[in-house]
């Protein structure tokens, strides 16, 4: 399995004979297998994870596939799948299950040659200090909490998930809510809104010392993991 950091929240893994993308709206692509058929993920409509220029591949991949959150509001049928919260689907050979995000749109578990492949988008433990009231920090608290329980003691063999420095002191947790209550493998941090060295910061603290050698340090844009 091989796996890109394209920009932000943004990856692609590619396995023997599929490619998944999710949530890219910049930065360098890599030079995609035309052999593989490509299924392309938008958790949601936010310009930080989605962008219409992901239907340009298109016209230089031979076999793309769309799966998007139903908050997208594009005209296009061909290829193309909506889907929203809390539903489960099949599509040719993935799995492919949401969660309600705890901002806007969805997460997705994919299912794929003996792979679960977890992206969160947005969905986070979003606490704001300063910005939110308590009582609108605990409601974010419990419907993040309340969609990661449904998943609770699942095998999932990477995670994508949220690590964004604008949270300050609490940054970090989402992620750890996520890793201690899931049985993940290998975590990528992401959605940094920042340099890409808070992972590393994580990585050694002490929150995450239950589970630090699952988390895989991302440095920078186009980085690529053979696992």
């Amino acid at each position: 399995m091989k796996i890109t950091y394209i920009h932000h929240s943004s990856f692609s893994v590619e396995l023997d004979n599929t490619i998944l993308l999710f949530d890219y709206f910049k930065g360098n692509l890599p030079n995609f297998d035309k052999n593989k058929k490509l299924y392309v993920f938008s958790s949601h409509s936010h310009h930080d994870h989605f962008d219409k220029s992901i239907f340009n591949l298109e016209k230089i991949h031979p076999n793309v596939e769309y799966i998007l959150s139903n908050d997208i509001k594009i005209t296009k049928s061909q290829n193309t799948k909506f889907v929203g919260a809390n539903e489960r689907l099949v599509v040719d050979n993935l799995e492919i299950r949401t969660l309600e995000s705890s901002d806007l749109g969805v997460a997705f578990i994919v299912k794929v040659e003996n792979k679960t492949i977890y992206h969160a988008g947005d969905l986070n433990w979003w606490h704001w200090e300063g910005e939110n009231t308590p009582e609108e920090n605990k409601f974010a608290e419990n419907k993040f909490k309340s969609a990661i329980d449904k998943i609770n003691g699942e095998n999932i063999d990477v995670a994508f998930l949220p690590l964004d420095s604008r949270q300050g002191n609490h940054y970090h947790l989402g992620f750890d809510y996520f890793m201690r209550n899931t049985n993940t493998k290998i975590a990528f941090p992401m959605h940094f809104f920042g340099p890409c060295s808070l992972s590393k910061v994580f990585k050694i603290s002490e929150y995450a010392s239950p589970y630090k050698d699952k988390i895989i340090e991302v440095n920078k844009d186009g980085q690529i993991f053979e696992l």
